[in-house]
């Protein structure tokens, strides 16, 4: 296990948290920041996880103590325990059938007795049994549920997530370059019932999702803004790539919140001067494309049950000799209390690249790392 200590220090900068929170004290709690990373590898238990794809599209259990990893072209879910570093299990899934999980790469979300939420893009949503069942059909057309006011057609499957009860499902609209809004539905599937909501402050998201169409190549390309939907504390919270504003629903109430941060080390959002994000010229893509990606992007949030925070990190990509803008970055991190007060930013310059696949456990945060193709992880302790 190979140890690295940090000591970070910045001049004390503050912000103040969202519109629904007090002002805090003038002290930014990273301002003495220290860090230790330590590095550890999961025994694969003479079997092969295969790491191609990497591992965004797993789900860690609600106690973290255990990485559902989703092996995309065996059609497998292996079980790894986070306290043993080890492979405790693997569990086949079917492609077509009537237990199928659709042909698209899924994604999954952990429940509740040691079951599955299943969404295949386009294709398929359900929830499903350890051993593979299909235990429950999730998949709705938007014309079936009474109430969205949405006029879309197809099937629901974009970023969509349970409430912890499982009792709500939660996805977005279409998020494509073209469409004038943003909205987040809301969705009964017992009943068959639910409303949409309006989310004008994600709009920004899709008007920096840059498209290069050249019809004679058949040739499209895009860029990678994101809306992430993430149910923390019963309560959904919704983030962006390219602004720190975020929503938080809490479905108990049926209320939503928007909550904006006046940072101090980075701006607010991402900005564009582009008259459309819609272009036919490849060069001026590139050109429109550098810009956005030297900017500040966002990720999600992230709760630490210990301390009772969120955590987020900031990122701007760096451009290397080739070309490249993901091997280099730099990174920002700002922390939260639980009602989303602001309560400290810093500026990580020993961070070379922003973490990956992120969760707390036991008060450190994890980080998928690739180490020599094994599956590992950065354990990050924060000491402030």
């Amino acid at each position: 296990m190979k140890k690295l200590a940090l000591l970070l220090w910045l001049p004390l900068i503050f912000a103040c948290g969202g519109n629904s929170s007090e002002k805090p004290e003038s002290e930014n709690i990273l301002e003495n920041l220290t860090l230790a990373i330590d590095t550890v590898v999961v025994d694969p238990k003479g079997e092969i996880i295969d790491l191609g794809y990497g591992i965004n599209r797993s789900s860690i259990s609600s106690d973290s103590r255990t990485l559902y990893f989703f092996d995309m072209r065996k059609t497998v879910i292996n079980e790894i325990d986070l306290d043993k570093l080890e492979l405790i299990g693997s569990y086949p899934f079917s492609k077509e059938g009537p237990n199928a999980v659709g042909f698209n790469p899924p994604s999954i979300q952990s429940l509740a007795n040691d079951r599955f939420l299943i969404i295949s893009p386009l294709i398929n949503v359900g929830t499903y049994t350890k051993n593979g069942q299909k235990e429950k059909s999730l998949k709705f057309n938007f014309k079936e549920i009474e109430g969205l006011g949405v006029d879309e057609e197809g099937l629901i499957t974009n970023r969509i997530t349970l409430s912890h009860d499982e009792k709500l499902m939660f996805a977005l609209t279409r998020l494509d370059p073209s469409e004038k809004e943003v909205r987040l539905l809301i969705i009964n599937p017992n009943a068959k019932t639910g409303k949409s909501i309006e989310l004008p402050n994600m709009l920004q998201t899709l008007k920096l999702t840059l498209l290069l169409r050249l019809e004679e190549q058949k040739r499209i390309a895009r860029t990678g803004e994101n809306i992430w939907l993430r149910t923390i504390n019963e309560a959904l919270h919704i983030t962006s790539s390219v602004t720190s504003d975020l929503y938080v629903y809490d479905y108990k109430k049926d209320s939503l919140r928007l909550v904006e941060f006046d940072h101090q080390l980075v701006p607010k959002k991402k900005t564009g001067d582009f008259e459309s994000n819609v272009f036919t010229d490849e060069k001026e893509f590139e050109d429109a494309m550098e810009k956005q990606m030297n900017q500040v992007a966002f990720r999600e949030l992230i709760w630490d049950d210990q301390r009772k925070q969120f955590f987020r990190f900031g990122y701007r990509p760096i451009k290397d000799a080739e070309g490249n803008w993901y091997k280099r970055a730099e990174v920002y991190l700002f922390v939260y209390d639980a009602d989303l007060k602001l309560l400290g930013e810093k500026f990580l310059p020993e961070l070379t690249n922003v973490p990956e696949f992120t969760f707390f456990k036991d008060g450190k945060l994890w980080s998928y790392v690739n180490v020599e193709d094994e599956l590992g992880f950065a354990v990050i302790d924060f000491k402030f």
